[in-house]
């Protein structure tokens, strides 16, 4: 009991003499500080995170160069995760007696799943973001692609066995430069056009996708029941993989 007394005089003493106040003031600003830190790294993370993903146009993609089947389409939807599918491929897109090769992106409701589509009016003019697709018969071209067949809005290209209307200039697709095939110019059209084309044949070069995005848990719980299921040459890829440059960056920012 004396020494708690003991104790209890000593604390007020050091108070009063503003040691402890000082002591205590300091412990608050650190606690404060670190708090804040940590607040500003978690925002900072987000945010790259969600620039990363804009490389797949989602959180999660699997691959294939065959067609995937339509079960991981509906395992999503099960599970409450968003879902597109994409085919891409390099193709000859005719204009007359013009031609250039195109980096074809056939593309489903909802891509993409991260980031926006830019469209343009005209080549090399202001883009704008949008929310929609090509329409049935509609193609989106880039300024690089329109510029080397010569065409215009409004102009009729021919892709395989499809003809399409030329209907907006694509400034810009989030996942654009993801494979070797985006070197050329890109060419969007919608994926119920697709086989239309005839281009999807024996000895096509064709990517078939599936796109993925929730929030992390799930999409991290969604990647390992997926490890668990594909096929033998179908390939997941999320972000860390997609982009392990900014993924690092993160880290860092995280220490």
């Amino acid at each position: 009991m004396r020494a708690l007394r003991f104790a209890l005089l000593a604390l007020a003493r050091d108070w009063k003499s503003g040691e402890l106040a000082v002591l205590v003031a300091a412990l608050l600003v650190a606690v404060t500080a670190l708090t804040g830190v940590g607040f500003f790294t978690d925002r900072i993370g987000q945010a790259v995170n969600q620039r990363a993903a804009e490389v797949l146009a989602a959180d999660l993609r699997l691959q294939s160069s065959n067609p995937l089947s339509a079960d991981y389409q509906a395992l999503a939807a099960g599970r409450g995760i968003a879902v597109a599918r994409t085919v891409s491929f390099p193709s000859v897109v005719f204009l007359g007696e013009d031609s250039a090769l195109a980096a074809v992106r056939a593309v489903g409701p909802g891509y993409p799943l991260r980031g926006r589509l830019r469209i343009a009016d005209g080549p090399f003019e202001a883009a704008r973001e949008t929310g929609g697709l090509p329409g049935p018969g509609e193609a989106w071209l880039d300024s690089r692609l329109l510029a080397s067949l010569g065409a215009e809005l409004g102009s009729r290209v021919s892709i395989g066995a499809r003809e399409f209307r030329i209907a907006q200039v694509l400034d810009y697709r989030p996942d654009q430069g993801s494979a070797f095939v985006d070197l050329a110019p890109s060419l969007l059209i919608g994926i119920d056009d697709l086989e239309a084309t005839g281009l999807l044949g024996p000895g096509s070069r064709a990517t078939h996708a599936l796109l993925f995005a929730a929030a992390p848990a799930a999409i991290r719980e969604f990647k390992a029941l997926l490890a668990g299921r594909k096929a033998a040459g179908e390939r997941l890829i999320d972000v860390a993989e997609a982009s392990p440059q900014i993924q690092s960056s993160t880290e860092r920012a995280g220490r």
